[in-house]
């Protein structure tokens, strides 16, 4: 779909199907996503950002993936994003491997996070550099809430070192010279959090997630997988109503009752706007 699309086509440069000015100020109200709310109960998963298409726009999307627990959380779940594979297949991840990543936080919660220039070796337009880059905020604000490491009262920033020295020139277009924050229009308007891709599933379903309230009606659809392909006809669908004003962001849950089988679950606003879709096993 995306080499289709011509964002991870095989070009000298990767750049957004739109141009950065339009890109960056997509329909509609940005997901608010906090770094304290990232914190999950368990500590052997990790917080991994990714970009994905929506529309004509590349925005931000999140996993969770299994954590090694090796001492240094920020710096895993960072390297992890330059060199793991995301769970879904709707999602990729512009950056190379890096083959070094050391983090560390301070107690007014600035994160400086040290990776090597490999990771840079990609050739991206303005706007996929501006994405790529708050990939790397997003995870590794999310990966110290989600250890436990940041100090209430502060909001979290990062700075970024490459190869141990300030003031780099990321893919040629962001400069990181000063410390970086989230930008809010980057996260993508609708996200399943649970369940996640290739999960396995009772077959009593809990759909769970956080979505921005529109004007559009919020709608969630669970199509039957057949033969690697979802039916042009869904099984069950219905109509979600989400508790905010509009431009706000809340959360919503589905229990859906399912057959064993394999399946494709879609949460979108509208006729199919904005949609995130999981594929799952029910046992």
């Amino acid at each position: 779909l995306l080499g289709s699309c011509g964002v991870v086509a095989e070009l000298p440069t990767t750049s957004m199907p739109t141009s950065f000015s339009a890109a960056t100020s997509p329909e509609g109200h940005p997901m608010a996503v906090s770094a304290p709310a990232e914190a999950t109960v368990s500590k052997v998963v990790m917080p991994v950002y990714w970009l994905g298409l929506n529309g004509s726009d590349v925005q931000l999307y999140r996993e969770f993936l299994p954590s090694k627990n090796t001492g240094d959380p920020i710096g895993e779940a960072v390297m992890t994003m330059t060199t793991a594979t995301p769970s879904d297949d709707d999602y990729f991840t512009p950056w190379a491997p890096a083959s070094k990543v050391t983090a560390s936080i301070s107690s007014k919660n600035v994160i400086t996070v040290d990776i090597s220039s490999d990771a840079f070796k990609p050739s991206l337009d303005a706007g996929m550099a501006h994405r790529a880059v708050q990939q790397l905020v997003y995870t590794a604000t999310a990966a110290a809430a989600n250890a436990g490491l940041t100090t209430a009262g502060y909001n979290a920033s990062v700075a970024v070192l490459v190869d141990g020295k300030a003031g780099y020139l990321a893919f040629g277009h962001e400069d990181l010279e000063r410390d970086l924050e989230r930008d809010r229009t980057m996260p993508a308007p609708i996200w399943i959090i649970s369940p996640q891709e290739g999960d396995g599933a009772e077959t009593s379903v809990t759909v769970s997630g956080s979505a921005v309230a529109r004007d559009e009606q919020l709608s969630w659809s669970v199509d039957r997988v057949l033969n690697g392909r979802p039916e042009s006809q869904p099984l069950k669908s219905g109509n979600i109503q989400l508790d905010a004003e509009a431009g706000e962001t809340a959360m919503f849950e589905v229990v859906v009752e399912l057959e064993p089988g394999e399946y494709n679950l879609r949460v979108f606003h509208g006729k199919g706007s904005n949609e995130d879709s999981k594929r799952i096993t029910v046992y």
